[in-house]
């Protein structure tokens, strides 16, 4: 690192003083919080690796930690960065989903099978679409990703026909998740997902919607006994990741395009390839207890997309009320998964 320009006699002004001189540019430190465990994979795989590429990216002069416990809770991490209880943090838009609509397109009824391919071209078309819309204003947004294909889980009967979803009591994030088992006349509970194991051990709820790699993440094998899995997903959720603006402000302009370079498509290809590599495991464990996975059929398939069909056109118009064409913008996504699929 070359030393900072001072003026002549200004170095030897400074050793006079006992004064040493400063750096070419100041170490930033950042803390991330998570509102899941460190064992979680998706801080595990996902942010860990992340940060490490940070601090080689800028060479050290960009430090981060995660702290031992989460700032607040899950649903006010965005608050929470922006307002600089912490540096960085991952978000789920389905905890807040008035705030987030436009990521909607990713996360819909059999949006696809693979959460790499699926975050990647959501944020090649967030990135291209909705940016100016600044549904993230307040802080820095680095990447968005989506995690795997929603299940099904519950611990009371097999899903065989739409009608068996009637009355069971589930636990769901918020967002199109609660939309889509509302929808299908499910009697839902929103709560945050590290609340899960206590809703089903207690007997609160009947099951939980959530991607297969969850099963071990919350340590729910043994608490729910079905799985209905449909083509491309029941649904999704997005996440993003977050920085505060200030913070961001003080790292210089050439560590910003160093992290930038890691961050947007490449980090939400990482998070989305370890949300895919953690699936297996979750099944795994899920059969080991004996649960069984109930693939959906091509007449339950049907019945769903009749009973959610309304909320691809709901997102269609949103997108046609801020000025754009949303039928094309939807298309687009579909395009680009089929293109990365083909790719893979």
């Amino acid at each position: 690192m070359k030393a900072a320009w001072l003026p002549f006699g200004a170095g030897l002004m400074g050793v006079g003083l006992g004064l040493a001189p400063l750096p070419a540019s100041a170490q930033v430190e950042l803390s991330m919080s998570a509102w899941v465990p460190a064992s979680h994979m998706l801080v595990r795989d996902g942010m860990v690796p992340w940060m490490k590429e940070v601090e080689r990216v800028t060479e050290g002069r960009v430090k981060m930690k995660l702290l031992p416990k989460p700032v607040t809770n899950p649903t006010n991490h965005f608050d929470a960065v922006r307002d600089g209880l912490a540096d960085v943090a991952f978000v789920s838009h389905a905890y807040t989903p008035s705030r987030f609509q436009l990521v909607t397109v990713g996360v819909l009824p059999f949006a696809g099978d693979n959460a790499e391919v699926n975050s990647v071209a959501l944020w090649r078309i967030y990135s291209k679409h909705f940016l100016k819309q600044d549904e993230h204003k307040g802080v820095k947004l680095l990447t968005i990703y989506t995690h795997g294909p929603g299940i099904f889980w519950n611990a009371k009967k097999p899903i065989k026909t739409v009608d068996d979803f009637a009355g069971l009591k589930i636990r769901v994030g918020g967002g199109i998740s609660a939309d889509v088992a509302n929808a299908l006349g499910v009697n839902t509970i929103a709560k945050p997902a590290p609340e899960s194991y206590e809703l089903l051990s207690s007997g609160v709820v009947d099951g939980v919607m959530f991607p297969a790699e969850s099963i071990v993440s919350f340590k729910l094998d043994k608490l729910v006994k079905y799985a209905t899995q449909f083509p491309g997903g029941l649904y999704s959720d997005s996440h993003s990741v977050i920085m505060n603006t200030d913070r961001w402000n003080k790292i210089s302009a050439a560590d910003q395009a160093a992290i930038e370079k890691i961050s947007g498509e490449a980090f939400s290809r990482s998070v989305g390839k370890a949300w895919d590599a953690n699936a297996g495991a979750g099944f795994d464990a899920f059969k080991a207890a004996g649960g069984q996975v109930l693939p959906a059929d091509d007449a339950l398939v049907k019945a769903v997309a009749e009973k959610t069909s309304r909320f691809e056109q709901a997102w269609v118009k949103l997108v046609d009320d801020k000025g754009m064409d949303g039928k094309a913008i939807l298309a687009e996504y579909r395009a680009e998964v089929k293109k990365l699929t083909a790719s893979k």
